[in-house]
């Protein structure tokens, strides 16, 4: 019987090559994880059972889950004394954006191998498309550390892994299915603001005509790994694991349209980019260095010569990469609508409670268990409709507190910032917090300010999100259109309460463009831009929710003529505690050189400018600026200067901007869609 150690399981190959392993003998695989608690057990469970079944022509042998969970365990620390058992032989899963220098990553190597006790090791590289390890210095570094050990080994090297689990569940997914991620996710952004927007236009994206990609399914990619395995393994041999035949981009883009539902075309004239496209092409980060030139040497397949495995096996043609592209795609439309179903059923899983402050009852929800506590501070006379998704993205690594800001639906009024204050107050007191960290959205940050002021031992961080800072006196280059109009309305309300009720009506009664008018527009450019000013299709009964009766909005308008009333800036100096400010660009309720400017003011605050969103980000982008949120909660002290956050974007210091150009330690770059002011 062998006993496998598998570290890096959470990776797509990993979890393949223990379900191959446990499919093809009596192996017992132990395993350990690259990313630290990232999965449960019982998910990694799950994950093996899901690729066995796969390998087993997607038919469950009866009792095989039994026998996985048998024969599947997780070890930690002395592995030999975790394990029970000596290991035979050593799996270990890297990919190619590690930030571990070869000489760190033997040091790890030299730590595990005197428990480990093993002479058969091999280093597993994903998403390297395959180049030959003797060129590169960093794999030969690693062979000759493993021969001074006199430690057998086999460095392999794959190209892009293809796998129709949602990759977004997979840790060291490949550039490619970290591109089909960030397409579906876009396409659903947009048509969430256009639904019939790619009914009309294609996605375009910048590549050479000669560009090429090779694809290896990880069905076949861990079917090499296991029959090479099997081989008696005399000397220290390299590897390279790939298609016998590269695609090219125009094909795939072809190909992954029909899967996808629209037109993507791949073009080499960046000028030909509308507002949308740009966008996208900004997501993808430096996706396109992962592109080869088409006229390159073709791939080498000794690997397939060597596991006794036909290459033609390997080779994707048209039909077959629709039909991988369709089972992607299903996969991620599951994962999507699974994630939209928990923001829905949230507002039934928060935990409502009641407070008492100023003779009145506050409600508030309380949701998630572990984790410093995050307080959300609201817009004034919004729900929480726009918090959910969002709220859902955090609840694993946060204790998460939110109400409805009072005095617009609520009376009585005025309730103006000083009240607002009072109410975060007595809910923290309530709740026995004494750490937390505050998210403000919109009026929220004059809020978390004024109360950071009144409680600062309380406070560790503060995250501004689409921030209006506006005040009497303050630059009115700062200010949107939508801001000054709301000012001269709300005066006049204040001033003649009667126009209460004609400001709701007009407020009530206007229309933005519709869709169609958009869609007809002949300029691409003020097309797409247009379709990406528009607002989320499911919010626009809730932007209106200050006007619905004329005593919201007498009452609102009280609201934000005292909001202006109060200058925040002065007090931005002596908030001590890290700020993130983030802006977006598409925000026609406050302007993102707002967030930029109040950056500024604080002695320890980070701007990020979100491209191609509005004011309503933290709703369309949830887990992106999640991502942000908890790199920046998890790690305050070491946000000093310029700052990549755990490789989920570039938390820039506000003083010291780059240029545009500048990309996150992660090569795949998801914050590259970010624009660092």
């Amino acid at each position: 019987m062998n006993h496998i150690l598998i570290i890096g399981i959470d990776s797509p190959l990993g979890s393949y090559l223990a379900a191959r392993w446990l499919h093809a003998s009596d192996a017992v695989v132990f395993y350990s994880l690259i990313t630290a608690s990232t999965f449960s057990a019982e998910e990694v469970i799950d994950r093996v059972f899901q690729a066995f079944i796969q390998i087993n022509n997607g038919l469950p042998a009866d009792g095989m889950r039994r026998s996985i969970e048998e024969r599947l365990k997780q070890v930690a620390g002395n592995v030999v004394e975790s394990a029970g058992a000596a290991i035979d032989e050593v799996w270990y899963f890297a990919d190619s954006t590690t930030s571990q220098t070869p000489a760190e990553l033997c040091s790890s190597l030299i730590s595990r191998f005197p428990v480990i006790n093993t002479k058969k090791f091999n280093y597993v590289e994903a998403d390297t498309g395959g180049r030959a390890s003797g060129s590169d210095a960093r794999h030969r570094e690693i062979s000759r550390f493993l021969k001074t050990h006199n430690i057998e080994h086999r460095i392999f090297l794959t190209s892009q892994i293809t796998v129709t689990t949602h990759p977004e569940l997979n840790q060291g997914g490949s550039a490619f299915m970290h591109f089909l991620s960030l397409l579906h996710s876009f396409k659903s952004e947009i048509e969430e603001r256009s639904p019939q927007y790619f009914d009309f236009q294609a996605l375009r994206c910048v590549a050479p005509a000669d560009a090429v990609l090779n694809l290896i399914t990880v069905d076949t990619a861990s079917e090499l790994l296991v029959r090479i395995a099997q081989k008696e393994m005399s000397t220290s041999v390299n590897f390279s694991i790939v298609s016998p035949q590269d695609i090219r981009f125009a094909v795939l883009c072809e190909n992954i349209g029909i899967a996808y539902g629209l037109s993507v075309l791949s073009v080499e004239d960046f000028d030909s980019l509308n507002a949308i496209d740009r966008s996208f092409h900004e997501r993808l980060g430096n996706f396109h260095s992962d592109l080869k030139n088409g006229t390159a040497v073709l791939p080498n397949t000794d690997a397939y010569q060597a596991a006794g495995l036909a290459p033609e096996k390997a080779i994707l043609d048209e039909d077959a990469q629709i039909a991988l592209f369709e089972l992607i795609r299903l996969s991620q439309d599951k994962a999507l609508a699974a994630c939209k179903r928990r923001a829905v059923e949230l507002p039934g899983k928060l935990l409502r409670k009641t407070v008492r402050t100023r003779a009145l009852e506050l409600n508030y929800y309380v949701g998630g268990f572990t984790g410093t506590p995050v307080v959300v501070l609201n817009a004034l006379g919004q729900g929480l409709e726009y918090w959910y998704r969002l709220i859902d993205q955090l609840l694993g690594n946060h204790r998460v507190i939110i109400w409805e800001p009072r005095g617009t639906a609520s009376p009585p009024p005025p309730f103006g910032l000083c009240d607002q204050v009072d109410d975060v107050d007595a809910v923290l007191q309530e709740e026995g917090i004494d750490a937390c960290h505050l998210i403000g959205w919109c009026t929220g940050p004059k809020v978390a300010i004024d109360f950071y002021l009144r409680r600062p031992s309380m406070v560790r961080s503060m995250a501004f999100l689409n921030s209006l800072f506006k005040c009497d006196g303050s630059p009115e280059e700062l200010n949107s259109p939508y801001e000054q109009n709301l000012d001269s309305v709300c005066r006049m309300v204040v001033r003649k309460p009667g126009t209460a009720a004609s400001v709701m009506k007009t407020l009530q009664g206007r229309t933005d463009e519709s869709e169609v008018e958009i869609l007809q527009e002949t300029d691409p450019e003020q097309r797409s831009i247009a379709v990406l000013k528009r607002v989320n299709e499911n919010l626009k009964a809730h932007v209106l929710a200050p006007f619905r009766t004329e005593e919201t909005t007498f009452n609102y308008a009280h609201q934000l003529v005292d909001f202006w009333s109060h200058d925040v800036r002065p007090k931005a100096k002596d908030v001590k505690v890290p700020v993130l400010l983030i802006g977006t660009e598409y925000d026609q309720v406050a302007t993102p050189e707002a967030s930029a400017a109040a950056a500024t003011l604080f002695p320890d605050a980070r701007h990020v400018h979100i491209r191609g969103a509005t004011h309503y980000c933290l709703y369309e982008r949830p887990e992106f600026v999640a991502g942000l949120l908890k790199a920046f909660f998890a790690d305050l002290s070491a946000v000093q200067g310029t700052h990549c956050a755990s490789g989920a974007a570039c938390i820039q210091d506000p003083a010291n901007p780059p240029n545009h150009s500048a990309t996150t330690s992660n090569s795949r770059a998801a914050a590259a869609e970010v624009s660092f002011l």
